[in-house]
């Protein structure tokens, strides 16, 4: 008789090595698990200034843990991150049903914007010009639908340029302007009468030009003193530059007034009064002088009325005033107001 044997029990030990075993090959499912869904790209790229996020490409089942190690601080428990500054970001995902997390990392770089090399410019006249954005590396657009290093600018305007380098690309706006003319259009001659107090050359032409005359004066205009031929240049940066002449004449006219410039009151019976010489009748005349202050030193409606140097009997201190002649001609309505400065010398 065949006597059947009962099957053994497994040992204690072999129960603790099996449950060794499922877990060795629980965390090899999740290590390859791990590889093959990727948690995050190997490599991010972002400009500076834009929106940089991390986030994970996977969603982790609902009950999880996450933990991100970046740069500058630990954060848990969220998907996605704000990159804010470039380096290496690490995240680790925690399962209960697994002993081992799941670990991936990237790492982010960020590029500067840089900002386009092409400023606001001139357009000469006449002329053409490039604009150039040439930096190596940096792909163009234009707002004329180029996209070549440089344009070639024929009209003033409002340009921009799209720039690409990398990932980043940044849109700049500058704009053409139209160089002012050139043309002076001096009368070729000018007269002024003698008694006029500024015989002043005035330019019709734009202020931004830079002017120069042959006396070496600046300025759309200048005040000339003696009859002679006067030159002036006109330039504007780089545009070129242009010059025009003027031949300036003196004449004795209608009804001059005489006025000195300088007087000397100290009694000796020589230009001891200051006076204006008058060659016509006025039914209207008025004389104010002042000092540098504004303070009224003598006034008249006198056209006979001479100042002394005084100001209420008293001596006026050696200076330089300031008068005002106002006056209409008799049986006429032509009223001319004159104004200039004397020299009061003891």
């Amino acid at each position: 008789m065949i006597r059947k044997m009962a099957p053994s029990l497994p040992s204690k030990l072999n129960c603790k090595k099996h449950i060794f075993i499922t877990l060795l090959w629980l965390g090899f499912l999740q290590q390859i698990v791990a590889q093959n869904n990727r948690l995050l790209p190997d490599t991010l790229v972002f400009c500076e200034g834009d929106s940089a996020y991390i986030e994970l490409k996977q969603a982790p089942e609902t009950n999880y843990s996450i933990t991100w190690s970046t740069p500058y601080s630990i954060i848990t428990n969220i998907k996605k991150i704000k990159a804010l500054r470039q380096g290496k970001y690490m995240v680790k995902v925690s399962y209960p049903r697994f002993k081992m997390p799941m670990l991936d990392s990237t790492y982010v770089k960020l590029f500067s914007k840089q900002k386009s090399l092409v400023k606001d410019t001139v357009l000469c006249r006449g002329r053409f010009l490039w604009l150039e954005e040439n930096r190596h590396g940096v792909r163009n657009l234009w707002n004329t639908g180029e996209i070549t290093p440089r344009i070639k600018v024929l009209n003033p305007g409002k340009y921009y340029v799209n720039s690409n380098y990398g990932s980043c690309s940044v849109t700049d706006t500058f704009k053409v302007k139209l160089s002012p003319s050139l043309e002076l259009a001096l009368p070729s001659e000018t007269v002024f009468c003698n008694n006029t107090v500024n015989k002043m050359i005035q330019l019709n032409a734009s202020n931004e030009l830079d002017f120069v005359w042959n006396n070496g004066l600046k300025g759309n205009n200048i005040n000339v003193f003696k009859e002679g031929m006067y030159w002036v240049k006109a330039s504007y940066l780089n545009c070129g530059s242009q010059s025009d002449t003027i031949h300036v004449k003196f004449k004795a006219c209608d009804c001059e007034i005489l006025i000195p410039n300088s007087f000397t009151p100290n009694d000796d019976f020589k230009n001891d009064y200051f006076f204006p010489v008058l060659s016509c009748e006025y039914s209207y005349y008025t004389i104010l002088i002042t000092d540098r202050w504004g303070n009224t030193v003598f006034s008249s409606n006198n056209v006979n009325a001479k100042w002394d140097g005084k100001y209420k009997g008293n001596l006026c201190p050696e200076d330089i005033y300031i008068y005002k002649i106002e006056s209409t001609e008799k049986g006429s309505d032509k009223h001319l107001s004159r104004s200039g400065h004397i020299a009061l010398f003891r």
